[in-house]
């Protein structure tokens, strides 16, 4: 039976009849992959919410002291591939929401973006409209961007990645929770509901088409002014005793954010459409309900508080509607009623609306990911060659064309600039200390084992925060796949979330929060397999921040762990770059012994024993080690390879593989240092010292200045007419 059969059937059973038509759209927005997480609910249950703050809000979060840093990344894949701008602004809109429905004012925002290489032209105009929508929308909100990632690869070709994070702070007995309770009155307050973005949730629960300009009618447009205005009337309604419940009007508008507050509060809702404030007349009530128009609130509410609300909308100058109630439950089934001019379109038990039929996805490892696995790199290229190469690769090279764009200083909490360290910080106003963020995902990695590929995700961000002296607290995840019916994606899919399960519980850092991204390919193109993690963090002064910066004339160590000829190092960002090849086994790091590092480093840290620091990820040692010290100003001398008689490939995969477990930090105290690692059977190597102004290991020499500048400026040249 076609899945568009199973789903109807579904319906009709458990409505116990056939819908109307107005129930027809309710249905097929509740009931979309976007909505209902048909493929991905009995999945994600796996995930470990221990310790957690209301994972199962708009937004989930962790506790510091008295106040929830709460944090949630969300998807805007296919609205960016049709109206790169538009889907990039609206996207940032949403997650801020989302934040807002806590009653938490959000302070940050974070990114995790990707594309097919600059050369492509259509890529070009995605990049250009995708980086224009996240600055206009997110500095004229008042909310810096503090940090993020880039990643080039031809798997995004026409179908980019856009996973937006967005961080917001609130005192723990002030957070307001989506459940509504019987005897409330609802009211929508913001921007006048319209036609655009109608069918979103839908649109973004299927395979998009080559040609995508019929598309667009699915993309809202937003308004970041606007936005200003909801945040802070939002948040004075939201701080009334007699305002119990919120929710954004995200995907499926009106619809979803009322069903899921009566689902959620067990009691029936019954909405008045024609109370709702409109953009355009004669609006038909499927779009009034399904209406993705942005920067609109839904509260319910005490009655007496009503006229206080209405006051508030009148001072920020908002458009605002009393367009319903929620009842008692006097029947076997409470109700979402939908009425127009009083008289009633549609009568749905909320438990059908919002419990929609899910799949079990049964995770049989395909062929090809076998052989993949056993494919070979046979490395030929000489190391200054690959040197030369790595140096410019869009994957390793600065950024900086990306955050120069975008405000990282407005409001009060932003701490150090974009690259300082490994993660964006924020000084915690409202409580002592501060608070690390970052975004990571290994595509390459997931593409060859999803479930080796998802734990060294979680492990690359909880070293990011380490390296910079974040203890991780939690982490929420944006899980970017293919069409969830075929056996391949179903596969990756279910191992990725069984290795984010690992991780999490072996690390005890939880899940807090998350989102599903299913159909992102087009004309089977599919994008590889994209476990994007945003993770938090906690050091409490600021002299605990650890920079990734290395002094002049420091020593340099490695400690962690060594690869040797064996060293599974399959998805290396060099085989990918240098080579056009991906293949070989990928390395699984023992959490065990990260944890055990991670105590090391902030020994040394706490006893000043090291000055910077970084986490050893994409591009390996050298590749690390040239960041550092591009970003410092400062050169390098000592040895990398430490055998000059092996072979050419086996240089490569020295300087150049990747494994987990590895930092890279450089200490003024050398010899404390390294009585400390021999102490506590810490595996070292001495590299050498941060010195000059050229890059010398193992007989090889490099001019700092050439490298950097092509560092600093391949991505740059490659998007100067954008």
């Amino acid at each position: 039976m076609h899945v568009d059969e199973v789903i109807k059937t579904q319906i009709e059973k458990r409505l116990k009849r056939k819908p109307n038509g107005l129930e027809k759209h309710l249905f097929e927005a509740m009931w979309s992959e976007h909505c209902g997480y048909l493929h991905s609910k009995k999945q994600l249950k796996k995930l470990n919410f221990k310790g957690a703050l209301f994972p199962q809000e708009n937004a989930g979060g962790v506790r510091v002291g008295r106040v929830g840093i709460f944090f949630k990344t969300e998807s805007h894949n296919h609205p960016c591939a049709v109206e790169p701008y538009q889907g990039a602004a609206t996207g940032v809109g949403g997650i801020i929401r989302d934040i807002l429905a806590l009653n938490a004012r959000p302070v940050a925002l974070l990114n995790s973006l990707k594309f097919a290489p600059p050369e492509d032209k259509a890529a070009k105009h995605i990049i250009s409209g995708v980086t224009s929508g996240i600055s206009d929308y997110g500095n004229s909100c008042g909310i810096p961007d503090i940090a993020g990632e880039v990643i080039f690869d031809d798997s995004y070709k026409d179908m980019p990645l856009v996973n937006v994070m967005a961080v917001g702070i609130a005192p723990l007995d002030r957070v307001k929770l989506s459940k509504a309770k019987a005897n409330l009155e609802i009211v929508l307050l913001g921007s006048a509901t319209g036609l655009d973005g109608i069918g979103g949730a839908a649109f973004a629960s299927k395979e998009l088409k080559e040609n995508k300009k019929e598309e667009k009618i699915h993309v809202q447009t937003g308004d970041p002014f606007a936005k200003k205005q909801l945040i802070e009337a939002s948040l004075e309604i939201l701080n009334l005793e007699g305002v119990i419940a919120c929710q954004d009007c995200g995907a499926a508008g009106i619809l979803s954010s009322t069903s899921e507050m009566a689902y959620k509060g067990g009691c029936t809702i019954e909405l008045e459409l024609a109370k709702v404030h409109l953009a355009q007349k004669n609006m038909e009530p499927w779009q009034i309900l399904l209406s993705e128009t942005q920067e609109r609130m839904v509260f319910a509410l005490k009655k007496e508080v009503i006229d206080e609300v209405f006051k508030i909308a009148q001072k920020y100058e908002l458009e605002i509607s009393h367009i319903g109630r929620t009842l008692e439950c006097n029947r076997e089934e409470n109700l979402y009623i939908v009425k127009k001019d009083g008289k009633i379109l549609s009568s749905t038990p909320v438990s059908v609306l919002c419990e929609p039929y899910c799949y079990e996805l049964e995770a049989i490892e395909p062929g090809e990911l076998k052989i993949l696995r056993a494919k070979k790199c046979n490395a030929n290229l000489d190391v200054v060659s690959a040197v030369e190469k790595m140096s410019q690769s869009y994957n390793l090279a600065s950024k900086k064309w990306f955050y120069e764009q975008w405000d990282y200083l407005v409001g009060a909490r932003s701490y150090v600039e974009p690259s300082y360290c490994g993660t964006g910080v924020l000084k915690l106003i409202d409580e002592e200390g501060f608070a690390g963020f970052c975004m990571d995902t290994n595509p390459l990695f997931c593409a060859l084992d999803s479930y080796a590929g998802s734990v060294n995700t979680v492990l690359e961000s909880y070293r990011n925060l380490v390296s910079s002296g974040f203890e991780p607290l939690g982490f929420t995840d944006c899980l970017n796949f293919a069409n969830p019916g075929q056996d391949s994606v179903k596969y990756t899919f279910v191992k990725s979330v069984e290795g984010l399960k690992y991780a999490s519980e072996a690390l005890n850092v939880p899940v807090v929060s998350g989102n599903v991204s299913f159909y992102n390919e087009i004309n089977g193109r599919k994008v590889h397999p994209s476990v994007t993690l945003g993770m938090c963090g906690y050091c409490k002064k600021e002299e605990d921040i650890i920079p990734a910066r290395f002094l002049e004339n420091s020593d340099i160590f490695l400690i962690g762990r060594r690869i040797s000829k064996d060293s599974n190092i399959g998805g290396s960002l060099y085989q990918k770059e240098l080579f056009g090849f991906l293949g070989g086994c990928v390395d699984m790091s023992d959490i065990e012994f990260e944890i055990k590092l991670k105590n090391t480093i902030f020994y040394l840290r706490d006893n000043k024993l090291i000055e910077g620091a970084a986490d050893v990820s994409k591009g390996g040692l050298l590749g690390t080690l040239m960041r550092v010290l591009f970003d410092s100003g400062t050169g390098f001398s000592g040895s990398l390879i430490f055998d000059n008689h092996c072979s050419a490939e086996h240089k490569l995969k020295l300087l150049f593989g990747e494994i987990g477990g590895r930092y890279l930090v450089c200490s003024k105290k050398c010899r404390e240092a390294e009585k400390y690692f021999i102490k506590n059977n810490i595996p070292y190597l001495y590299l050498g010292k941060s010195i000059g102004d050229k890059i010398k290991f193992d007989g090889y020499e490099f001019e700092l200045s050439k490298l950097k500048e092509k560092y600093l400026n391949s991505i740059s040249n490659a998007l100067d007419d954008v």
